[in-house]
């Protein structure tokens, strides 16, 4: 029975013999509960009762294995359902042990159909099957591109380019040497990039990332500024003619070096922080002080740090990093370290640690920001010139089909175009949705559900699947392509599982209503399919009579035991 959410989208359980052949409809399938046969009753009902050929009905997966099995199985239900046909035909309907070629040409029949018609178009559809338009997306995209070259502003003939890398790494190493290298950036900046372990191969690495996902939203952090200051501190104004400085820099310097002379004449006045260990020692032996924190060892590794430091003769050496103890030695990490009650020990030391350590987060933060603006700048200008670049040597590699698709659908240059690609392809199956971009989704939504044109998108994935992000699935970009479908149906009847491990997984699963955390992904729960299974024969000697069992991982190895649940 199908129902309506809030904002007037239908819901409900799908069936593949009787759901409506146009709109936009999302299908939200767990594994083993029949993705590819429902595919596959879609596509052959698209084929009788709207008269498409194969080479007109779009079907888009995302791997090559994957189209390759896919387009094994339509064609093999086809024929499958052919033979049917055929005998019905000649005999009168018959029974075979599958029920699918029956179901769907019962549907045929009430949708209008005479048998010799039915048999007649999936006979048409077996002879053409070769031309069928079962692609991956860079496929299609690579196709559609193909036939409107010029629209799209390419090169009439494009070379593939199966791995840019060399070219990426070429524009990275441009880059540095021209912006870095090339002494546009302050020496402090420069060896704040080396110790960041920055290089021409890690950002070549980020700029593949960033190119693959071209329309997901960067996020970087509020402080870093808007400007494309690089540290150059030729002053604390706005920036010059360049654009490269950054306000600020020479006050955080001239702070900088304030606060070390004091915290260095203060240190060597007290006999190399004598006076400050002692005070520190003392307190910790009286136990005024956590021993969280302030045990003795990590106190003589505070010393020992703050003597290096001091005795560099440089505010910007560089610092232990994770492994620093320097904060023991500062007033703010000593108040809160101290026991209630218990005095906090005192010495001038601690006050110019405390101001020291500050002035050098100050400028620590400096660099970062003026690091990262760096960074977005090479990521805004190396991506579009390596994409200008390929396009005059007239090559593409497998991220650039995508993006060149989208450009010419969405840049407006060919508004023809769109509409010319939905009459060719009128209807489009998307198998693996789940694993969808903001790139992907872009592209099928100008073909489908944009300039007047609506309908003939089928969306079939797993949303709980969607959270994978080393598979380069955008969880939030499924979530906002499920807000334009027209209905959202689900397959709920798991035909590969024994049953009770599917209702194991119900129970696990249903113990909390906000599991998956996010709004909008909720656990659905699932049945047990019709087909016949044999029975799970688990002879493991702790298998026990639990269908699902649990294993509880022990925080350490002396938290207690290892019980397990079922």
């Amino acid at each position: 029975m199908n129902k309506h959410e809030p904002g007037g989208m239908e819901t409900g359980d799908f069936d593949v013999f009787t759901c409506p052949l146009d709109g936009i409809r999302l299908i939200e399938a767990s594994a083993g509960t029949g993705k590819t046969w429902n595919i596959c009753g879609l596509y052959l009902r698209l084929l009788l009762e709207r008269d498409m050929t194969a080479a007109s009905l779009l079907v888009v997966t995302f791997t090559r294995a994957a189209t390759a099995e896919l387009s094994s199985r339509i064609r093999e239900r086809i024929a499958e359902t052919l033979r049917v046909a055929e005998s019905a035909t000649a005999d009168g309907p018959t029974d075979g042990a599958d029920p699918f070629p029956a179901r769907l040409i019962a549907a045929a029949v009430a949708a209008g159909l005479a048998p010799a018609v039915i048999a007649q178009r999936l006979r048409r559809a077996l002879q053409t099957f070769d031309e069928a338009a079962i692609f991956t997306i860079h496929g299609f995209c690579q196709r559609a591109l193909a036939a409107a070259p010029f629209a799209a502003g390419l090169p009439y003939t494009m070379e593939l380019c199966e791995d840019d890398s060399a070219q990426r790494l070429e524009a990275a190493r441009d880059f540095w040497r021209r912006e870095i290298m090339g002494g546009g950036v302050t020496p402090a900046l420069a060896l704040w990039l080396d110790a960041r372990g920055d290089s021409p191969e890690r950002w070549a690495g980020w700029l593949r990332e960033d190119m693959a996902r071209p329309l997901a939203e960067r996020r970087w952090d509020e402080d870093i500024g808007d400007g494309d200051g690089d540290g150059d501190g030729d002053g604390d104004g706005d920036g010059g003619a360049d654009g490269n400085a950054a306000p600020g820099f020479d006050a955080v310097c001239r702070r900088l070096d304030a606060a070390w002379a004091a915290a260095a004449l203060c240190w060597r006045n007290d006999g190399a922080g004598g006076g400050a260990l002692a005070a520190l020692m003392a307190a910790t032996d009286a136990g005024a002080l956590k021993k969280t924190s302030y045990r003795p060892d990590a106190i003589a590794d505070a010393h020992a740090q703050w003597q290096a430091w001091l005795a560099s003769g440089a505010a910007q050496a560089a610092l232990p990093g994770k492994e620093s103890r320097l904060d023991l030695f500062a007033s703010g990490k000593l108040v809160p370290g101290t026991r209630k009650g218990a005095v906090t020990p005192a010495h001038p030391f601690f006050t110019a640690a405390d101001e020291l350590l500050a002035a050098r987060a100050a400028f620590d933060g400096w660099l970062e920001s003026a690091r990262l603006r760096l960074l977005r700048r090479f990521l805004d200008v190396t991506a579009a010139g390596l994409r200008r670049g390929k396009r005059e040597r007239r090559q593409s590699a497998f991220d650039d089909i995508l993006w060149n698709a989208h450009e010419a659908l969405a840049g407006g240059r060919q508004p023809w175009l769109a509409a010319a690609l939905h009459a060719r392809f009128p209807v489009a199956l998307i198998d693996e949705f789940q694993d969808t971009d903001p790139l992907q989704f872009s592209i099928f939504s100008h073909l489908y559900a944009s300039g007047g044109r609506h309908g003939g998108l089928f969306l079939v994935g797993d949303p709980k699947q969607a959270i994978y992000s080393f598979r380069g699935a955008d969880l939030f970009a499924y979530l906002g392509a499920r807000a334009h479908a027209d209905s959202r149906h689900t397959l709920r009847r798991n035909q590969r599982s024994a049953p009770a491990l599917i209702e194991a997984c119900n129970r696990l699963f249903s113990a909390n209503p906000a599991v998956f955390m996010l709004p909008g992904l909720a656990y659905e729960r699932i049945a047990p399919g019709e087909r016949a299974r044999a029975p799970l024969d688990d002879r493991s000697a702790s298998a026990g009579s639990a269908a699902l069992r649990l294993w509880r991982i022990p925080r350490d190895e002396n938290s207690g035991d290892d019980a397990d649940g079922n």
